[in-house]
C-alpha cells in the first residue's frame, strides 16, 4: 500500500483510494487491506454514500444523450446517436465505428453515394462481415471530391471484407426514354433488382444548394437547382430533392434518374441516415418527418436546432 493510502483516515477512504486512484481491483484492495472482497465492496459503497467518492458525468454527454432520446421519441426512430458538434471529422469517425453494429447479420446493405458517406467509409474499421452484401443504390457520376460514386459502396464492402454490387449506369440521363432503355439491359436490370432487395440502406441527408454533391457532381445544373429550390426543396436524399415534409419533389428530373427512389428507400426496413451540422438541420427535419430514417447518426450542431428552433413544427 502506498504511503498516501496508508495515511488516509478510515478503511473506507483507504479502500476508495486504492480502487479509484491506484486502479486496483477489489481483490487486490482486499489483499492490501487484509480483508475480504465482500468487505471491500461494502467499504466502497460506504465511501460513495458518505460523500468520500463523488461520481460525475460529462454534462455534454448527458445533454447529447437527452437529445438523442428526444429525437427518437419525436420522430419515432428506432435509435439515434448525437455526437459532439465541434469536430465533424471526429463525429464521422465515431459514426463509422457504430455502423457495423447497426447492420444485421446476412443483410443486403444499400449505399447511396456522397461526400459524407465517402468520408464515413474512410473511417470504417476493418471487420469480418462476409455475411453482408453491399449494393450501390444510386447511379454513378464523377465527383469533384476525389472519388467516384461507386467508391463509396466499394470501400464499405472492402472494409467489411465482403462483396459489392455496383450500379454500372449513370446517375442521370437526358430523357426518360434513355433511362427505360438502359434499365432494360440485362446487366443493369440485375443490378437494379439487387438494390430493390436491400434489408438496410445508408445515406446522408444533404442540402438543396450549390454545395450539394448532386450539383457539384453535375447530376443537376444550377438552373435546375434554382427551380427546385424556388418550389420549396430543402434537401437531397439519395439524389432526390425533398420538400419540407420530406416528400420527393416532381420536376424536370422526373424519369431521368437511375437508382432507388424515395418510395423504395422508405420500404427498406432499416434506414441509416447521417447528417452533421446546423446547416443540415432543416433538411434533416424534412427527412425525419417523412419517416425516411429509422436509425439516426447526427451531431449536436444538427440536433440542437431540431429540438429548439424547429420544435414548434412537430413531427406528424
Amino acid at each position: 500500500m502506498s504511503d498516501l493510502a496508508a495515511s488516509l483516515p478510515g478503511a473506507a477512504a483507504r479502500a476508495a483510494y486504492l480502487y479509484h486512484v491506484e486502479d486496483l481491483s477489489q481483490a487486490e484492495v482486499a489483499a492490501k487491506l487484509g480483508v475480504s472482497r465482500a468487505t471491500v465492496h461494502n467499504l466502497l459503497r460506504e465511501a460513495r454514500e458518505t460523500g468520500l467518492v463523488r461520481v460525475t458525468l460529462d454534462p455534454d454527454l448527458l445533454s447529447r444523450a437527452e437529445a438523442a432520446q428526444n429525437l427518437t421519441a419525436r420522430y419515432d426512430l428506432q435509435s439515434a446517436v448525437v455526437f459532439p458538434g465541434d469536430n465533424e471529422e471526429a463525429a464521422l469517425k465515431a459514426a463509422a465505428g457504430m455502423l457495423e453494429g447497426l447492420v444485421p447479420h446476412g443483410a443486403r446493405l444499400g449505399v447511396a453515394w456522397g461526400e459524407t458517406v465517402y468520408r464515413l467509409a474512410q473511417h470504417l474499421p476493418p471487420a469480418r462481415r462476409g455475411d453482408l452484401t453491399v449494393v450501390q443504390v444510386v447511379g454513378s457520376m464523377a465527383s469533384p471530391h476525389g472519388f467516384n460514386a461507386e467508391d463509396c459502396s466499394s470501400l464499405i464492402a472492402q472494409r467489411f471484407g465482403t462483396t459489392c454490387v455496383n450500379l454500372h449506369a449513370p446517375a442521370v440521363l437526358s430523357n426518360p426514354a434513355l433511362v427505360a432503355a438502359l434499365e432494360a439491359e440485362p446487366i443493369i436490370a440485375r443490378q437494379l433488382d439487387a438494390l430493390r432487395g436491400c434489408d438496410a440502406v445508408l445515406f446522408a441527408v444533404g442540402l438543396a444548394d450549390k454545395d450539394s454533391h448532386i450539383v457539384q457532381a453535375g447530376v443537376v445544373d444550377p438552373a435546375t437547382l434554382d427551380d427546385y429550390a424556388a418550389r420549396g426543396a430543402v434537401g437531397v436524399v439519395a439524389g432526390r430533392f425533398i420538400d419540407a415534409e420530406g416528400r420527393e419533389m416532381r420536376g424536370s428530373m422526373d424519369g431521368r434518374l437511375i437508382g432507388i427512389d424515395l418510395a423504395a428507400l422508405r420500404a427498406v426496413p432499416l434506414r441509416i441516415g447521417v447528417a452533421f451540422g446546423a446547416r443540415r438541420a432543416g433538411s434533416l427535419q424534412a427527412a425525419l418527418r417523412n419517416g425516411l430514417v429509422t436509425h439516426l447518426l447526427t451531431d449536436s450542431g444538427a440536433a440542437g436546432p431540431l429540438l429548439s428552433r424547429f420544435s414548434g413544427a412537430a413531427a406528424e
